[in-house]
C-alpha cells in the first residue's frame, strides 16, 4: 500500500516542481564585458555563479552592489526589481524596508531579459 501511495504521489510532486520553475526570468547579457557578465551573474540568482564571477575578476561585494548598473538601475533595484533575493543576500542588500506583494501565480512562461552593464 505505501509502494503504490508512492507511485501515485511522485509524479505530482515532479509536476509541481517544474510547474514552479516554468515563470523565471532568463538574463541575456548584450556583450561580453565584465559588467554584463557580473549583472547576468547577479540576475542568475545562485550564489555560486555570483561568487564565480566575483573571484574570476577580482571584484569586491560592495564595489558590484555600490557602483555596478545593470540595465540603468543600481544593482540593488535590479535584484529588487526580478526578485532575486540570494544575489542580494550575498551582496548583503536588504530588502525587509519595502513590501510589495507580487502574484506568482499569473507568470504564463519563460521571460527573457536582455542585460547590458555599466559602461
Amino acid at each position: 500500500m505505501k509502494l503504490a501511495a508512492t507511485l501515485v504521489l511522485t509524479p505530482l510532486l515532479l509536476a509541481t516542481s517544474l510547474s514552479a520553475t516554468a515563470g523565471e526570468v532568463e538574463f541575456v547579457g548584450t556583450d561580453n564585458s565584465v559588467a554584463t557578465q557580473l549583472c547576468v551573474a547577479v540576475g542568475a540568482n545562485h550564489r555560486l555563479t555570483l561568487l564565480k564571477e566575483l573571484t574570476e575578476h577580482r571584484i569586491s561585494r560592495t564595489i558590484v552592489a555600490d557602483k555596478l548598473t545593470c540595465n540603468d538601475m543600481t544593482v540593488p533595484q535590479f535584484a529588487k526589481k526580478f526578485g532575486l533575493h540570494k544575489s542580494a543576500g550575498l551582496l548583503k542588500i536588504d530588502f525587509t524596508t519595502d513590501t510589495s506583494i507580487r502574484d506568482i501565480a499569473m507568470t504564463e512562461s519563460k521571460q527573457t531579459i536582455v542585460v547590458s552593464g555599466s559602461r
